[in-house]
């Protein structure tokens, strides 16, 4: 793959290349950011030593509207990446502890974290083969937390999950679900595209809500990271269609997570097993 000259391209290019130009400007600054893996416009570094996800749509969209500005967009990208990771948010939970967050993540994670001999990750194990991770979220990108921090904050993890499921909970109230039909055909849906909707799975005070007002189980699938649905199974027709859906899904949207399927069970999320 070739790249265009560095300087006022004279073609726009597609999203692989541009992620891939980004890539290679990046490594210009490989003593402060360094590259983990890119998995099409999703940038994982390591930033200071803090894990950081970038997604770069955002970036893409302003290299489209004005080309010959590519440069200064990967410098915009680098000045935010440098300038949201001060030192001092390492060492002061208080400071951050709004912006902690946690997301599902396929399990596969933890092995790349030990390949690299990267500080591992603060995370529990879910179902499925996903497990919990935990972030600090910047304006325009997620940073990891892994142990070292933890060592620096002086908390624990029990602590640091409870937070970020109150800044999950924040969050989601001031998201906006969708939910069409009625009985067996209502469906809730979470699609708001803020990189937390399949996590919203864990916030079962609100699945709790769903089930009441549907027949049989309330059946929830998260194909990506970006999109949860949550339904009932008393149709046989629509589960089976919802849930071929969700394993389509799974495997050809971005981000994808898992084709299990999920309920509620005494006030706990289970994985759904069919009769």
């Amino acid at each position: 793959m070739t790249l265009p000259p560095e300087s006022a391209p004279n073609t726009v290019m597609d999203p692989e290349l541009f992620a891939v130009y980004i890539e290679r400007r990046l490594s210009l600054n490989d003593n402060e950011i360094q590259l983990i893996d890119r998995d099409g416009m999703e940038l994982r570094l390591l930033v200071r030593e803090l894990e950081v996800t970038v997604d770069l749509n955002t970036y893409y969209r302003a290299y489209v509207q004005k080309p010959t500005q590519i440069d200064a967009v990967s410098q915009t990208l680098v000045r935010v990446l440098l300038g949201e990771m001060p030192t001092e948010t390492e060492t002061d939970f208080e400071s951050l502890a709004d912006r902690v967050s946690l997301m599902l993540k396929p399990i596969e994670l933890l092995v790349e974290v030990r390949e690299r001999n990267l500080p591992m990750l603060v995370y529990r194990e879910f179902l499925a083969n996903l497990i919990i991770v935990y972030t600090i979220d910047e304006e325009r990108s997620v940073a990891f937390i892994n142990e070292d921090h933890l060592d620096r904050w002086g908390i624990g993890e029990q602590d640091l999950h409870a937070r970020a499921l109150v800044n999950l909970q924040r969050q989601t109230t001031e998201a906006r679900f969708t939910t069409t039909g009625h009985g067996e055909q209502r469906i809730f849906v979470f699609s708001t595209g803020d990189g937390y909707d399949a996590t919203r799975l864990l916030l079962t005070d609100m699945l709790t809500q769903w089930a009441r007002v549907v027949p049989g189980h309330l059946v929830i699938g998260i194909p990506n990271r970006d999109f949860l649905i949550a339904f009932s199974d008393a149709d046989p027709d629509i589960l089976g269609a919802i849930a071929h859906q969700v394993q389509v899904d799974s495997v050809q949207q971005a981000y994808g997570l898992t084709d299990q399927l999920f309920t509620l069970e005494k006030g706990q999320v289970r994985e759904y097993e069919w009769e």
